[in-house]
């Protein structure tokens, strides 16, 4: 999900409003169990998330996601556990955003049947809540969520997180679940401790840094590995990309961007096609179901492909769904590095239907989601403000922790080989400055109820408004309406444009 997140609230309030500092912990004390704790690192399983019901047919197709693509690569989640005992709970994996939230209203919910079917968090059951009366409205590519700010205990992968401060949601729309965030700060400043800073803070990592492995849209689960790489997950080396100065980024958000030098295609018979040198920047974001890229090159990409049909009100390109048995690939280069996406992965499989898994980019933030990062093992690197790439693949596991300082990431080779090459002939004679047009419209009905992720955090308005949870445990009816704040949001967002 990419969040274009930009604070919108005045400093002053800010700065008495996210006074995080946590309490003294008593209880705080060594886990003999947590084994992960003492090797560096913190595996936690990265699913592809369980079928929900059938869902009903829903108003605005590019807003919903059925139960197929559940397991065709839409949504990544990972489980954790909340407060006192540990209550069991799914989130959205999100490198685009860096807040974690709980519990988003089912009823306004773009799959409200798929929403109810994850569990939520009772904060009335656990005893190490402690509330603050700060909230925040979270305003995401699609979606947005008012949120409480609590202190928590937050288990992952075998490890306690303790004092956390996350979101409790108020009232949300058009998000079906909450949301473990993992980005930098947007703005470039911490309004609080984020998931990953408590837990260098607390010596549960040495560095903030994790490694991500979606694999592929027919493989069950991936990994997250908080403070560790796994070098049984790629082939060869890792390729240390700088992430862009937050002044050289597209719109002026700390995100993790790196520049792409190019793009290609390899065929079935061999032919590589790659485009001219490029300067894209990129950033790599987990909770977006497709990639967006520049106009020329999403139509570059569509018309390499025979009979495509071009849908105007989704920007969806629909393939034949024979494509994906193709041996072939979308290429992505970087310097010297080239991750080759399998047609199979980079095309969305959809009630039926077969969708080239890229869209403009009409914002100004082109990004690689999940249609990328399903063909990347990728490190990402906060202290140093690196990301390490290299093809993914599986031959078995052996993490190595990440420890600190310029060099903390591992420079270890992957244990995977790859396959034989194909015999191949190579130009570059895709040309991605052209505008196309396409040769066919879809008149049909496309898929319908779909999820694509909510996107990046574009806005956040913080303040001191009416409380769900009051600071002393007791609840409080919840009166404010989502439409007021979309006002306020509005005229500040419209503030920021003039």
């Amino acid at each position: 999900m990419i969040p274009l997140r930009f604070l919108l609230s005045a400093a002053p309030v800010l700065a008495s409003a996210h006074d995080f500092s946590a309490p003294p912990d008593s209880s705080r004390q060594q886990n003999p169990s947590l084994v992960t704790r003492g090797e560096g690192f913190i595996r936690s399983p990265l699913n592809v998330l369980p079928n929900p019901a059938p869902p009903k047919l829903i108003r605005g197709r590019q807003n919903e996601v059925t139960i197929e693509n559940q397991f065709t690569g839409t949504r990544y989640g990972v489980d954790i556990e909340v407060g006192t005992p540990g209550q069991k709970l799914t989130l959205i994996l999100d490198t685009g955003s860096p807040d974690t939230w709980v519990n988003p209203t089912c009823d306004t919910a773009n799959v409200p049947d798929d929403c109810r079917s994850f569990p939520v968090y009772d904060w009335r059951k656990s005893s190490s809540l402690n509330a603050t009366r700060v909230t925040d409205i979270l305003v995401y590519g699609k979606g947005n969520a008012t949120i409480q700010y609590v202190r928590e205990s937050v288990k992952i992968g075998g490890a306690t997180v303790r004092n956390q401060v996350i979101g409790v949601a108020l009232e949300s729309h058009d998000i079906p679940l909450g949301i473990l965030g993992l980005s930098p700060p947007i703005r470039g400043v911490n309004e609080y401790p984020y998931i990953l800073d408590t837990m260098k803070d607390q010596k549960l990592i040495d560095s903030r840094a994790f490694s991500m492995d979606l694999r592929t849209v027919d493989s069950p689960e991936g990994a997250l590995i908080f403070g560790g790489v796994d070098t049984g997950k790629y082939i060869g080396s890792l390729a240390k990309l700088p992430m862009l100065p937050q002044n050289q980024t597209p719109r002026g958000a700390d995100r993790y961007y790196v520049t792409m030098s190019g793009v290609g295609l390899t065929y079935p018979d061999g032919l590589v096609e790659r485009s001219q040198e490029l300067e894209v920047p990129v950033f790599l974001d987990s909770g977006g179901t497709l990639s967006r890229l520049p106009r020329r090159i999403y139509q570059a990409f569509a018309s390499s492909f025979a009979d495509t049909q071009y849908d105007p009100s989704t920007g969806f390109y629909f393939l034949d769904c024979n494509v994906a048995d193709l041996e072939g690939s979308i290429d992505f280069y970087f310097g010297d590095k080239v991750i080759n996406v399998p047609f199979n992965d980079f095309i969305w499989h959809v009630q039926g239907y077969c969708v080239l898994g890229v869209l403009p980019d009409d914002d100004g933030e082109p990004v690689l989601g999940d249609t990328f990062l399903r063909a990347a093992y990728v490190v990402f690197d906060q202290d140093n403000r690196n990301l390490h790439l290299a093809q993914a693949a599986n031959c078995g596991s052996n993490i190595i922790a990440i420890s600190t300082g310029p060099d903390a990431v591992p420079s270890a080779t992957g244990r995977c080989t790859a396959p034989p090459p194909r015999p191949t002939s190579g130009n570059n004679n895709l040309d991605v400055t052209a505008e196309r047009g396409p040769t066919a419209t879809f008149t049909g009905v496309g898929p319908t109820g779909i999820d694509i992720g909510p996107g990046p955090v574009a806005t956040r308005v913080s303040g001191t408004g009416p409380l769900g949870i009051n600071p002393t445990g007791q609840s409080k009816a919840y009166s404010l309406k989502i439409d007021v704040w979309k006002a306020v949001v509005g005229a500040l967002v419209v503030g920021l444009i003039m």
